[in-house]
């Protein structure tokens, strides 16, 4: 008997969680269990059929489990070890990202909506989710010219002198230059989450009755814009589905699995109209169906996120009865979690697994189309395997003021913006993009050396002198790994009139550039990273600018050194803020008097001096 067995034997039969956990202490799985001793021996015992269980059990060396009173504690507690450790062989949504929300403080000053990832128990109101980050955007832009709530930050709020074209389009009370009414503008920020909360019979009646009071207060204009607005709201109502002629609130979950991997879909339910799904796809899963939902909506529906009072699941878990406890804990009142037999609902839970199932055939086939561009792109380059690693680097100046540099990352495929850097160009004076690419390469590879963490693929952004200059770089530190190409925009062909023409490869072992169909996928994936290289880049350059720009202006400003120059950013947020900050604004910065706040505003606009 092993050491891991004759512990399993000694452990409570209490309910708790349990922790495996491999020969360095580091935690592999956590899990639940109403007699923590019988289901680690299960496990154990390997009359566990699941298939990651082997591989669990194979590197663990060690079991902990911390006893509770209640399988309702233990529900709770196994979603926090979850998000402390994040065990490698606990589920992980492949799309390495919360659900997407709009949030809002209705305690704040004027309060604005904003898209978060994120959900915290800070007393902001959140709605969602959203399928993409692209439709919070459109369901946010649809708020804003509906409501004339603001959008810009605090910043701006606090340092704007006039209106902005916004107020003057209608699509904003103006709280900025203090022509808001603030019963006006509750008034707008309750109808917004009316509609973000699928309330809208509740909303189109209170729209309704404000058109009427304002056709008897002959204000036509805004009873025509109101109009529109529910005729608006009713179209979208007749495009959706009325599933429940009791205008339930209610969410769907459906689960499709193969193994370890599969997808979930949760379909939302409001006034008892269906609403767009949100589907993601996940990998390493051990549990079974109803225990992997029960995590699943344990993480997702956290303190300040909306919970219906109704939510259908395709597979029951085991502890159902903890899991409608906790909900409705955070919910405030009765939360109902059924699996259907019969009836509409089954039909709603087969579309949420019908949903789910297509997520997961589409992430798989994505991810199919991935392996093939590494491995043909290995191929084309005559690398010994498909490049895990590719970095991508570009340069940005204008006219040699500010240089800068960046990378980008693609690890398997995939974008990994973690991983991106940011630099400033030290040693080249002027306008020299290939002795700046020989700089920024080299120090990379240098620190590569040092380290250990060379990629497989390093591509510059441009032609054969950017790809001379990196391997310069290369040779000077006596390396031959990695191979480093260039991808260039095909500039002397599409003046010729070739429209079509495709970015090129400059590779350093022949002389003519490769060149592939325009849909090719390994073409895409490189045009992926130096697009994504060249946007961190500009964006970067342009934060220096702004930066040294200030710094030039204030540096005229006598008085103002260094450490007034950090503290006005610091209390101000940005550059912009402070070039935009009145006398009033600029005095409430530690250090700073009225004198020197007139000498700094008037540095900034001479022609109001």
């Amino acid at each position: 008997m092993s050491e891991l067995d004759r512990k399993a034997a000694t452990l409570p039969t209490e309910s708790g969680v349990y922790l495996f956990k491999d020969a360095r202490g580091r935690v592999l799985y956590v899990g639940k269990a109403g007699n923590l001793r019988s289901r680690v021996r299960q496990y154990l015992a390997g009359s566990d059929e699941r298939f990651m269980v082997p591989f669990l059990v194979s590197r663990a060396a060690d079991v902990d489990v911390v006893v509770t009173h209640t399988e309702k504690e233990a529900l709770i507690l196994e979603n926090t070890l979850i998000k402390r450790h994040k065990p490698r062989f606990n589920t992980k949504l492949v799309d390495d990202k919360n659900f997407i929300h709009l949030r809002v403080d209705p305690r704040q000053d004027w309060p604005r909506y904003t898209i978060s990832r994120s959900i915290r128990a800070d007393g902001a109101r959140y709605f969602g989710p959203y399928a993409s980050a692209s439709r919070a955007r459109q369901t946010l832009q649809f708020v804003s010219r509906a409501f004339p709530l603001r959008t810009c930050t605090d910043a701006v709020l606090k340092s704007r002198r006039r209106p902005c074209l916004l107020h003057q389009m209608g699509r904003c009370l103006a709280p900025c230059v203090d022509l808001a009414d603030l019963p006006a503008y509750e008034t707008a920020l309750e109808d917004s989450m009316l509609l973000l909360s699928g309330r809208n019979t509740e909303l189109i009646a209170r729209l309704k009755t404000k058109m009427s009071n304002a056709a008897l207060r002959e204000d036509f204009e805004e009873a025509a814009r109101l109009r529109d607005l529910v005729h608006d709201i009713e179209l979208t109502l007749e495009r959706q589905q009325m599933v429940d002629s009791r205008l339930q609130d209610s969410d769907v979950w459906g689960l499709h699995r193969e193994g370890s991997r599969g997808g979930v879909a949760v379909i939302p339910i409001r006034e008892g109209i269906t609403q767009q799904p949100t589907t993601t796809t996940f990998q390493g899963s051990l549990g079974e169906d109803g225990e992997l939902l029960s995590s699943l909506m344990n993480s997702h529906y956290r303190d300040g996120s909306f919970i219906p009072p109704e939510i259908l699941i395709s597979s029951e878990p085991a502890d159902i009865e903890a899991l409608m406890e906790v909900l409705s804990e955070r919910r405030g009142r009765k939360v109902i979690v059924r699996t259907p037999q019969r009836g509409d609902k089954v039909k709603l839970i087969q579309l949420a697994v019908r949903n789910a199932r297509v997520r997961f055939e589409q992430h798989v086939t994505e991810d199919q189309r991935i392996a093939h561009a590494l491995s043909d792109l290995a191929e084309l380059l005559h690398l010994p395997k498909p490049p895990r690693r590719i970095e991508c680097f570009d340069n940005s100046n204008i006219q040699g003021e500010f240089p800068v540099a960046a990378r980008s990352v693609l690890i398997n495929g995939r974008v990994s913006r973690e991983d991106y850097r940011r630099y400033k160009v030290k040693t080249v004076v002027g306008a020299d993009d290939f002795a700046s690419m020989n700089e920024i390469v080299g120090r990379r590879l240098k620190r590569g050396l040092e380290q250990g963490d060379l990629p497989d693929l390093l591509v510059v952004d441009g032609g054969r002198g950017q790809l001379n200059a990196a391997l310069a770089a290369q040779a000077s530190l006596r390396m031959k790994h990695p191979l480093i190409i260039g991808i260039s925009k095909p500039r002397t062909e599409r003046a010729r009139g070739d429209r079509l023409a495709t970015d090129k490869l400059v590779l350093p072992y022949q002389e003519e550039p490769l060149v592939l169909p325009e849909h090719h996928p390994s073409l895409r994936l490189l045009q992926l990273a130096r697009d994504e290289v060249h946007n961190h880049a500009i964006t970067y350059h342009r934060q220096v600018r702004r930066k040294q720009t200030l710094a030039s202006v204030l540096e005229a400003v006598e008085g103002v050194g260094p450490a007034r120059r950090k503290a006005l950013l610091k209390s101000l947020g940005s550059a912009r803020a402070v070039a935009q900050a009145d006398p009033e604004d600029l005095m409430r910065v530690p250090g700073i008097g009225p004198e020197m706040a007139h000498a700094i505003f008037e540095a900034f606009h001479p022609e109001e001096g």
